[in-house]
C-alpha cells in the first residue's frame, strides 16, 4: 500500500508522488537528473515538497 498522509486543507489523504527531472546547468551541456519527492492532495490540489533529513 503506497503511503498516505491528511491533506492540512481539506483532511483528504495525500499521496506521495516521485517524478524525475532533469536540470541543465546554464552555459554547460551538463544535465542533471533527480528525483523530486512531494505529497499532494488530489482533492485540492495541494501540495508540499517532502523534507529529507540531512545527510
Amino acid at each position: 500500500m503506497a503511503e498516505t498522509r491528511d491533506c492540512p486543507l481539506c483532511g483528504e489523504p495525500m499521496r506521495l508522488y516521485e517524478t524525475p527531472a532533469a536540470e541543465r546547468v546554464p552555459g554547460t551541456a551538463h544535465v542533471t537528473a533527480r528525483t523530486i519527492r512531494e505529497w499532494r492532495c488530489p482533492e485540492c490540489d495541494y501540495f508540499e515538497e517532502v523534507e529529507e533529513p540531512p545527510a
